[in-house]
């Protein structure tokens, strides 16, 4: 029975390929020793079909079979973005140098020959699972980790950085391409005196409900980001500023009639808004910060243009 640690994490999946019977059955006796899922193809274009669904952790592959050869399901395998890093280890009796070159060439990473020894099979399957699963957790864990450096803790939104960078990009691609965009700067009204009045886990709630709101209203196109403190940045991608203000309008009267569970309690945000003329992402800013400034200035609960 299999004690490795790190298939813990995840129940092993192997895609075997034979297109004789007898040897797929004596495979997944010896397999299911090890408690691995299995499944079971007859021909290469069964196999590629049913790793195209499955995604197997690893392939055990025939080379002779009627139709395409296993040299030719690996090769197309390899070619698959969705498919090109499983592993494939050959079950073969052709041990010349010559075929062990064209299998690695095809993308194999083992031979095991045939007749095959149980314990020689389990123990190359068990090395290339581990490797695989390794990578896969690395990766996923990469994947974390590179979230966690552009992504605001609390909101779950772009932090500061990123959402700076990612306007400094739009900018120059609609430049390029000579597109519409437009910033806005968003504030939440009298902040301070929510958390003092409900509690700071309170105002964090109210930051954490109204990144949705925002989120829910915007287009998948454009981007939002949590700018610092209260304030939040929305990038309108291809957007003149006309349109953007009226998305920016939809997010400030649904805020506006957020029930919050605090009596009569209403939150409001303010908003000032700048279209992209020829100025850099720190010069727009600022423009839509001035306009936010305004806003709070007529009386808040408003946006500028």
């Amino acid at each position: 029975m299999n004690d490795n640690n790190i298939f813990k994490e995840k129940t092993p999946l192997v895609l075997m390929v034979d297109d004789v019977a007898k040897n797929l059955q004596v495979l997944g006796t010896i397999l299911s020793k090890e408690k691995y899922k299995i499944a079971a193809a007859n021909n290469g274009e069964q196999a590629i079909n049913i790793a195209n669904n499955i995604f197997p952790d690893l392939i055990l592959l025939d080379i002779m079979m009627p139709g395409i050869s296993g040299y030719e399901v690996c090769a197309r395998l390899k070619k698959d973005p969705k498919t090109k890093d499983i592993p494939i280890i050959f079950l073969t009796a052709k041990m010349e140098p010559e075929d062990i070159v064209k299998g690695f060439e095809a993308g194999a990473v083992d031979y095991i020959a045939k007749p095959f020894n149980s314990i020689e099979l389990l123990a190359r399957v068990k090395t290339h699972l581990e490797l695989k699963i390794s990578r896969d957790l690395l990766k996923i864990k990469n994947e974390q980790l590179k979230k966690l450096a552009v992504t605001d803790s609390m909101t779950g939104l772009y932090n500061h950085r990123y959402i700076v960078d990612t306007l400094s990009e739009r900018i120059k691609e609609a430049k390029r391409y000579k597109q519409s965009l437009s910033v806005a700067m968003l504030d939440i009204d009298n902040f301070k005196k929510v958390n003092d009045n409900h509690g700071h886990p309170f105002g964090d709630f109210v930051l954490i409900r109204i990144s949705t709101i925002i989120e829910e209203t915007i287009r998948k196109t454009d981007i939002v980001g949590r700018y610092g403190g209260e304030e939040y940045l929305i990038i309108f991608t291809n957007t003149d500023k006309r349109n953007a203000f009226n998305t920016l309008e939809r997010i400030r009267k649904s805020i506006e009639k957020e029930k919050w569970d605090r009596g009569d309690l209403v939150v409001t945000v303010s908003g000032g808004l700048s279209e992209l003329k020829d100025e850099d992402y720190s010069k727009l800013i600022k423009k839509a910060d001035r306009l936010l400034y305004k806003a709070k200035e007529n009386g808040r609960n408003r946006n500028e243009i």
